[in-house]
Parts: structure tokens; C-alpha cells; sequence
């Protein structure tokens, strides 16, 4: 496409269109952990063979991919939809938890959660005290600052805190 064509648009839709480029490909995960792609192209469903539990390591969509919304797991088998692209890797054992506290997670995780949302403003931690079972899943970024567990939020049992502007909704299993 010609900048050309973009000018009689507008600077407003430019500056949409330039913004929509630069959150295609999200990294969630810095760690170099195997990956698997997994990709819905025309808005369709595309299943991808996996083992263990998927944890999104980096989007490369424009479109947003939100846990058990337009992507999910079940019997071996990764799914996304919608138009999600994104690499996942398996999750490892005790990540996210705060140092020297809680205990190994749970296999028998409740389906649907409870929703939370935690929000890191000025770059102070904060956090947000909720029963924790088993486990957390970010499932919404709604901050600009990349949300990356161990990094910027973290949980054990008493709940989950963020920080460095990490603001995001999370399930709590």
C-alpha cells in the first residue's frame, strides 16, 4: 500500500492504522521455551496438536487473543479462532508465584475462573487480594506495558499483584 493512498485519510486513521502494526506481535514469554505456532486465518478455527498446559507466550495477530474466547485448549489440542495468531508454549511448574511462598499447583483446575482485574498505576506494585486454588491465567492486557509473569505480576494463594504498568483481567482457578 502507497503512503499515497493513506494521506487522503487522514492523520487520525494513519496513526490508527501505524498503531494496529505495532501490537501484531506481542511477546508475552522472553524466555526461549519451545514454541508452537498455532493460527486462524480467515477468521476460521484451526486446531494444533499440544501437550500440557498452553500458556501464550507471543501474540502475532492484530487481533487480541483472549484465553477461552477465541482461543483455548482441550484433549491434546490447542484452538484458536477468530483470527488469533499466536505462539504458545507448555507452562512450567511454580512460574508467577511470589518467592519462598505457596505451594505446587493442582491438577483439577474449575473451568470457568474467577475474574479479576489487577492494575499497576505509575509503576507502583499493587495487589489484589483474591482466594487463589490452584492457578492464575492473564487473559485481557488492557495496559500498553506488556504483561510478563515473573516479570510485572506474579500470584500465590493470597491473590496476584502486578507492577511496572502491568494492568491486565485474570482468571483465578
Amino acid at each position: 500500500m502507497s503512503l499515497r493512498l493513506l494521506l487522503p485519510l487522514g492523520g487520525s486513521a494513519l496513526a490508527l492504522l501505524l498503531a494496529a502494526t505495532t501490537v501484531s506481535a506481542q511477546d508475552y514469554d522472553s524466555e526461549s521455551s519451545p514454541r508452537t505456532t498455532c493460527e486462524s486465518h480467515f477468521n476460521k478455527t484451526q486446531q494444533c496438536p499440544f501437550e500440557g498446559r498452553a500458556r501464550l507466550a507471543r501474540q502475532l495477530s492484530v487481533t487480541r487473543c483472549v484465553e477461552d474466547d477465541n482461543w483455548g485448549q482441550r484433549r491434546g489440542m490447542l484452538w484458536v479462532t477468530d483470527g488469533c495468531r499466536a505462539e504458545f508454549v507448555a507452562e512450567e511448574r511454580g512460574r508467577g508465584r511470589w518467592p519462598g511462598r505457596g505451594r505446587g499447583r493442582g491438577r483439577d483446575r474449575d473451568r470457568d475462573g474467577e475474574r479479576l482485574v489487577c492494575e499497576s498505576y505509575e509503576n507502583k506494585e499493587k495487589q489484589c487480594r483474591i482466594r487463589v486454588r490452584h492457578d492464575v491465567r492473564l487473559v485481557k492486557q488492557k495496559s500498553v506495558t506488556t504483561c510478563t509473569e515473573d516479570h510485572n505480576w506474579g500470584w500465590d494463594r493470597r491473590g496476584v499483584w502486578v507492577s511496572d504498568g502491568c494492568r491486565a483481567e485474570f482468571r483465578v482457578y
